[in-house]
């Protein structure tokens, strides 16, 4: 994939991300090909191979764009808090929101699942689980299942709650501050 700052370059990586968002409000997914971006971005499709090599880099290319504006937001502050961070994950999703429901509506939540698990790797690995071993992967694949569906539900929740009570929910679950045991099952 295309790493670098040509002007010209990231002008062609972005039509293709354009034509393939914009095919995507009038055709189901599975029926756009490569062809079909390269022609609604007027671009060769050696210039759609210079930057991706499934339509499906394009969609994981735009949600790691968002996790990495996150991650910038987050790097700003100190020292952070989970409640930082889960709000500021909110805040992402609430910004991309045209671009979330567009992938959900096409059934495309197996690749915010994907590239979610990634984001959660990187907070992984800036705190130690209390237990160590093979358990650390399992502590991570609940953490994505768990925040991924929380946030696919919200969006497809025709009233959502407001995005800070998503936030604070999403803090009082992973702190084990939202549901009680009762005294009798």
């Amino acid at each position: 994939m295309y790493e670098g700052n040509n002007p010209t370059a990231l002008n062609s990586r972005e039509w293709l991300i354009n034509a393939l968002l914009t095919l995507m409000k009038t055709k189901p997914y599975a029926k756009i090909t490569v062809k079909d971006i390269c022609q609604k971005a007027d671009l060769s499709r050696q210039t759609f191979y210079n930057f991706f090599e499934t339509k499906d880099d394009i969609i994981l290319f735009c949600i790691k764009k968002c996790y990495l504006e996150m991650m910038d937001e987050l790097k700003a502050k100190s020292p952070l808090s989970l409640s930082d961070i889960t709000k500021e994950l909110v805040k992402t999703f609430h910004r991309h929101q045209n671009m979330i429901h567009l992938m959900i509506s096409q059934n495309l939540e197996y690749l915010l699942d994907f590239e979610l698990a990634s984001v959660i790797q990187i907070f992984a690995e800036q705190v130690s689980p209390r237990i160590s071993g093979d358990t650390y992967k399992y502590g991570t694949a609940f953490l994505t299942g768990a925040i991924a569906h929380t946030v696919i539900y919200w969006f497809k929740d025709p009233q959502p709650i407001p995005s800070e009570q998503l936030a604070g929910l999403l803090t009082d679950i992973l702190c084990g501050n939202y549901y009680v045991i009762k005294d009798k099952l």
